[in-house]
């Protein structure tokens, strides 16, 4: 039996939460604010309907994602679907302005409060010292040196070889193709590595279908999540190997008792 030395990671609800996100009201205020700003930086006029703009960019994200994760998975192309939103507000936007808005529109972890979860360095570095290749998989709707540069903000940045996006790879979690751009990238099979998540669609069948352990990680149910994140599951269909309630429990389970293989 082929032992795991390798480890790959959900994000949100998995690494980090928001234990203290805004009111909506103040989530929906600060969207209008930055979004005025920047159509009027164009030189348009914000009429009263494009105060809703941003209200409209969030009903399309959530049924494009729900729609992606229980379809194809194909990510949906959140910048195309603001031009298209915003062709609705009569505003015709270049692909680049269409980059503009999407990250406009995304107030960005620090704004929401995004925090790790206790023990979560601590476990990582736990699985590092023990020889464990880390690196991550994330159905994310944003990436980039934003992104990037959120990831080293949370003292994640240095800790895995590879963050694999939904968004850049083209693919959401539990397509195949995701968690193949992960394996490729460090160079091992399916059977060398395990994943770790919140969610039993993305982060238990996905990884199980290509024949990788996978740990789920309960989630905490009663938290928001991001708008582009992946829909909350409670287990049903594949079974997981290994059952956990948050991240700091993994040096407890004889999966990586011995370490990893030399």
């Amino acid at each position: 039996m082929t032992r795991v030395t390798a480890v790959l990671f959900d994000l949100g609800d998995t690494l980090w939460h928001f234990p203290a996100m805004p009111p909506v009201e103040v989530i929906r205020n600060e969207t209008v604010r930055r979004i005025k700003e920047l159509v009027e930086g164009w030189g348009e006029e914000v009429t009263e309907g494009r105060y809703f703009l941003g209200r409209d960019i969030r009903m399309a994200v959530e049924e494009e994602t729900s729609r992606a994760f229980h379809g194809d998975c194909v990510d949906p192309g959140y910048p195309e679907l603001c031009r298209r939103v915003a062709a609705q507000h009569g505003l015709k936007l270049t692909a680049g302005q269409g980059e503009e808005l999407w990250e406009t529109w995304n107030l960005g972890g620090r704004f929401l409060g995004r925090t790790l979860f206790p023990g979560v360095l601590e476990t990582l570095q736990w699985l590092r010292d023990r020889g464990f290749r880390l690196g991550s998989v994330t159905n994310r709707g944003y990436g980039g040196p934003r992104f990037q540069q959120e990831m080293r903000d949370l003292g994640l940045a240095g800790l895995f070889e590879v963050v694999s996006v939904s968004c850049d790879v083209g693919y959401m979690k539990p397509h195949p193709r995701i968690f193949q751009h992960a394996l490729d990238a460090m160079g091992l099979g399916p059977h060398e590595v395990a994943m770790v998540g919140d969610n039993i669609r993305a982060d238990v069948e996905g990884p199980k279908a290509l024949g990788m352990t996978a740990v789920w990680c309960r989630p905490t149910l009663d938290e928001p999540v991001e708008a582009s994140a992946d829909p909350p599951e409670v287990v049903g269909g594949v079974r997981p190997d290994y059952t956990i309630d948050s991240v700091g429990e993994i040096p407890g389970l004889p999966l990586f008792a011995s370490g990893a293989a030399k």
